[in-house]
């Protein structure tokens, strides 16, 4: 029981120093960390909405082509449908697969439409976030911040903190102890 009560007093004595030990770092250097809504930032900033503006044009030029053929499509159809008793059966193929063309042709230009949107689109928000990411890392060390996070992901870290090698030395170890222990 006296060994026993040892060995609990050195483990507390060891828990209270190891405790006091990151405490006093921590007094040091406060850690500062930071927020961004990016969601926000988005729609305040000048440049996407700019980026907006110009990005509804484009759907608006793309969907202004789409109903014209969609409506070309209708009228054809229509033509097509009054037409029907009077043709034969090659005419009335023919045509048929003349509006099965033109139906493809529209679902064509529908997702070429679509994909210029959406590299559109990319190539404003790639550029609004490049400057983002550089604003908020020049903020980030000037304000001595820690870490600055949005909803999603960590926008800046502070070198000081970044373990990655030390968890990268750490697995070379463990690996090589597995490897050897075989």
């Amino acid at each position: 029981m006296v060994q026993r009560c040892s060995v609990l007093r050195a483990f507390g004595m060891m828990l209270g120093f190891l405790l006091f030990q990151t405490a006093v770092p921590a007094a040091a250097a406060p850690m500062k960390i930071g927020f961004v809504n990016l969601d926000q930032a988005l729609r305040e900033l000048p440049e996407a909405r700019a980026g907006a503006v110009s990005l509804n044009r484009l759907v608006e030029q793309k969907q202004k082509q789409i109903d014209g053929l969609r409506q070309g499509i209708v009228a054809y159809q229509k033509n097509l449908e009054k037409g029907l008793p009077v043709l034969n059966n090659a005419q009335r193929q023919a045509r048929e697969a003349h509006l099965q063309a033109m139906v493809m042709h529209l679902q064509k230009e529908q997702q070429q439409a679509q994909d210029e949107i959406n590299v559109e689109r990319n190539h404003i928000l790639e550029n609004i976030q490049n400057q983002l990411v550089q604003v908020v890392s020049r903020i980030g060390r000037d304000g001595k911040y820690t870490l600055i996070l949005n909803d999603k992901s960590v926008l800046y870290v502070n070198g000081a903190i970044d373990l990655t090698q030390q968890v990268v030395s750490a697995m070379e170890r463990h690996q090589g102890r597995t490897a050897g222990g075989r």
